[in-house]
């Protein structure tokens, strides 16, 4: 009996061409419907050759580790490896969203510290062509925020996980298929990075001063990595020294009441 010619698809998310070949069309299919939006034109970048695993989410956390130039990715429900120097790799994952998700966030983060960048638990709004990012943990009010901008007009790139990466010297905030509360599509596209605040709720709206200390300890916070291969640290606190010396960091304190906050971004 003949085999079927294996399925296709490409996908671009933060700038990284990502290419997935299988001859099982359940990957594929679920990844053309939950990432339909950053479908790629297919060419270059890095290329996984997938197949089907059967497994369970435990550990929640994937683990990450490289040593050499060989990249592995793993948790309960999926096991990924990639040279990265030939750009070749394999993925074996159960054909649901959930997995392929954690998946993608594995490997996003590492690619994204390894090339300067971060992927960031933030709000992201875009004003006037720029891209702002609004840092904070579970419950700090992202989603709330995120919720005001859309109702008063403006654009959300993520209510929950955002991408930045320094291009030619400056920073770029991408569009992110990973959203929380809000549970859209994904934003596909790139903007400037405008400014970075640390979110807090109040009574009322303000924007103060923040001090380096607070930006990093709290830009450490809200970092999204999976990644405890030597040399790790090193490269996310460099990145951190870098984005602090680039970016602007401010305090914002906003009440869920009000989209008052917009006017901070100029």
């Amino acid at each position: 009996m003949k085999k079927a010619p294996a399925a296709f698809l490409g996908l671009e998310v933060a700038g990284y061409r990502l290419n997935f070949k299988s001859d099982s069309e359940g990957i594929i299919s679920v990844l053309g419907c939950r990432y339909a939006r950053f479908r790629g034109r297919g060419e270059g970048g890095y290329v996984f050759e997938a197949g089907q695993a059967k497994g369970s989410q435990s550990p929640f956390k994937p683990a990450v580790s490289l040593k050499g130039s060989g990249l592995k990715l793993e948790r309960g429900d999926f096991a990924a490896s990639l040279d990265l120097g030939s750009g070749r790799g394999t993925l074996a994952a159960a054909a649901n969203e959930q997995c392929l998700d954690a998946f993608l966030r594995s490997l996003l983060s590492f690619l994204l510290i390894r090339d300067g960048g971060f992927m960031l638990h933030s709000a992201g709004l875009v004003k006037k062509g720029k891209a702002y990012l609004f840092l904070g943990k579970s419950g700090a009010g992202k989603s709330t925020l995120s919720k005001l901008a859309a109702e008063a007009g403006a654009e959300v790139i993520s209510d929950e996980i955002n991408l930045v990466r320094p291009v030619k010297g400056r920073y770029r905030v991408y569009g992110s298929p990973f959203w929380g509360e809000m549970r859209a599509d994904g934003r596909p596209g790139s903007w400037p990075l405008g400014g970075i605040f640390l979110l807090k709720k109040a009574k009322a709206v303000r924007l103060t001063p923040c001090p380096g200390s607070e930006a990093l300890k709290l830009l450490l916070r809200c970092l999204v990595t999976f990644d405890r291969s030597p040399g790790a640290g090193t490269a996310v606190l460099a990145n951190a020294a870098r984005l602090l010396a680039k970016a602007k960091f401010s305090r914002l304190e906003f009440a869920k009441e009000s989209a008052d906050f917009l006017g901070f971004l100029k």
